[in-house]
């Protein structure tokens, strides 16, 4: 009974988040002029750039193979890129769950364990953390005053005043409750005699993040990591050329809406449904896009671009059934 109530709340709660934001980007849109803006539209373009919404995965499942050979498993590559194919649409029904789906199906398939496998993913978005943080940093520099608007829309600085963190009572709350927590963790471990489970977990999730310092083909893995950003940037810039307006955005101006998208999507929406439209709604109209021009560029792009990831995530998923129907695949 508490796993289907915790189950529901995952899909529920992020599909309100969605929804409401949705409302607020879209509720002056006007819906019956719909079908001629969809006749207005470029489909070469959006064509070419839906083309890096399937390189992107690509990369990231290449990528993922290098971080598991140093710690001792040879794993097909078609396994680990179809794998990440499956986690990409997980994460679309239910947000954030497409990581633990990956470490789950690597483990049935290619026999990684799960700690091991989760704990290259979290090298591998040490990585990504480290180059968006990079992209963010350039995109603000070279475009300081639009990140202002954005922020301010009204044109007015919001003025605080700052308190010492040791003085901020909710500093205080947070590491007594952290403390706490930890605490009770640690008892019920000892407890219910699970620590040899735990630390056994930890020796193997603590072996896969330490892959990140023994990769043998570093060059190739950096190509692979700024590769995913590259078609992560064109998936979204190629898409501007749809429309006359959005065309005349250059590509600087592309990738500060690219910086301050990937930005929202951090908040747990299926595939960022609601706060990535918000960003890049918002962020075009900086740049002088009309929002009748705008909302139905982003709401196309995003629809089609969640529609590619299930459809190659499902083709994904049904091939690593027949490839292990008959046991573990170990072809390279």
């Amino acid at each position: 009974m508490k796993k289907n109530v915790s189950t529901t709340l995952k899909i529920v709660i992020p599909l309100l988040i969605s929804a409401v934001v949705l409302y607020f980007t879209y509720r002056d849109y006007n819906f019956t002029e719909f079908g001629n803006d969809m006749r207005r539209i470029n489909w070469l373009w959006l064509a070419a750039a839906l083309c890096f919404s399937a390189l992107g995965p690509l990369f990231r499942g290449l990528r993922w193979n290098l971080l598991l050979e140093p710690i001792g498993y040879d794993v097909p590559k078609k396994d680990t890129v179809l794998t990440v194919f499956t986690g990409y649409a997980a994460n679309i029904i239910i947000p954030r769950v497409g990581e633990i789906c990956r470490c789950g199906m690597l483990e049935q398939n290619a026999r990684v364990p799960f700690s091991k496998g989760l704990g290259t993913l979290v090298a591998e978005r040490c990585v990504d953390a480290l180059l968006l943080g990079l992209i963010v940093l350039g995109s603000i520099l070279s475009q300081l005053g639009q990140f202002r608007l954005l922020l301010a829309p009204d044109g007015t600085e919001a003025v605080t005043e700052s308190v010492p963190m040791l003085q901020n009572p909710a500093f205080w709350y947070w590491t007594i409750g952290i403390v706490i927590f930890c605490l009770l963790c640690w008892w019920l471990c000892v407890r219910l005699h699970l620590w040899d489970k735990v630390k056994g977990f930890i020796s193997g999730f603590w072996e896969g993040f330490l892959s990140l310092k023994q990769i043998r083909r570093l060059p190739l893995f950096l190509i692979y990591s700024i590769g995913i950003w590259i078609c992560y940037y064109f998936e979204l810039y190629l898409a501007f050329y749809c429309l006359p307006t959005t065309a005349a955005v250059g590509p600087v101006a592309g990738l500060a809406c690219f910086a301050a998208s990937s930005i929202a999507v951090l908040v747990p929406t299926p595939n960022g449904a609601g706060p990535w439209n918000l960003a890049i709604v918002k962020m075009l109209g900086i740049y002088g896009v009309p929002q009748s021009d705008a909302q139905p560029m982003s709401f196309v792009l995003h629809f089609c671009q969640t529609m590619i990831y299930l459809l190659c995530g499902f083709i994904a998923w049904v091939a690593l059934k027949i490839i292990h129907r008959n046991g573990t695949s170990r072809e390279q």
